[in-house]
Parts: structure tokens; sequence; C-alpha cells
């Protein structure tokens, strides 16, 4: 009977230390939840102002086309030319030229874009306005010293 008492008494111990793992596991679990939710916020930014974004321009799309297929049917029935679609809302921006005019040897001036020139012919061309020392500039440096010139 002894050894029963001894035995209940070691698996009740053994059973509340169980209790207090599973309890002390649970609580570990939930902190790492709230520090994963934590860290997620912080890591990626929010998604939804650039889908409500994206929605608008979508919609703001199919209205203008919408405008554009019914500004098309009314001028249809008048005329037999279709309306032109429009391409895109959004159009990229055309690059910038440095143009710069130059004296021909026959008296005449003409326009050159200097980025589409060689090295070479950017030298004689600084040459010609009279910059010094163009071999040691870059190309970059001899397109500004001649619009300078």
């Amino acid at each position: 009977m002894a050894d029963q008492k001894k035995l209940k008494k070691s698996a009740a111990k053994a059973y509340d230390k169980a209790e207090d793992a599973v309890t002390d596991a649970r609580a570990a679990v939930a902190e790492a939840k709230r520090r994963a939710k934590k860290l997620a916020k912080k890591s990626r930014p929010s998604v939804k102002p650039l889908e409500n974004a994206l929605d608008d321009a979508a919609s703001g799309l199919k209205d203008a086309k919408k405008t554009a297929k019914g500004a098309g049917q009314a001028t249809k029935s008048s005329t037999t030319t279709t309306p032109a679609e429009p391409r895109s809302i959004y159009t990229p921006p055309l690059p910038d030229i440095d143009e710069t005019s130059v004296q021909l040897p026959d008296g005449h001036d003409a326009h050159v874009d200097l980025h589409a020139q060689t090295l070479v012919a950017l030298r004689a061309l600084a040459r010609t306005k009279g910059v010094t020392n163009v071999s040691r500039y870059t190309k970059a440096a001899l397109i500004e010293k001649i619009e300078q010139a």
C-alpha cells in the first residue's frame, strides 16, 4: 500500500509538471504569434493602398474606353470612319536631345545631336568652338564644354 501511495503521489507530481509545461508552451506559442505578427507589420508595406490605386486606374481605363466607344458610335452614324482608340492613359516622356548648331564648310548652319556623335567627332567640334585640352575630357564633359562655348 505504501508503494501505491508513492506511485500515486509521483504520478500526480508528474501530471502537474506536465500541465505546467503545456501551459508554458501555450503561452510561448501565443507570445511567438504576437511577435511574428508585429514583425510582419514592420517588414512589409501595406498592399491595400496599391491595390486600390490599381483598381481605380483600371476602372478609369474602362470608363475611357466606354466613352471613346460611345463617341465613336455617335460619329459612326454621321460618318463612316472609325475613331482611333486611346493608346494609353500613361505615355512616357520623350528623351531630351542635346542639339547644337554647327557651321558646315559650305557656310550653312546645321543642328547636330551631340550624344549621337563619336568622341573623335566631338573633339573636332570642340576644337572648332575654341575649347582647349579636348583630349583629357570625357564625352559628357566635352558635350558640356561645347554647349558652354
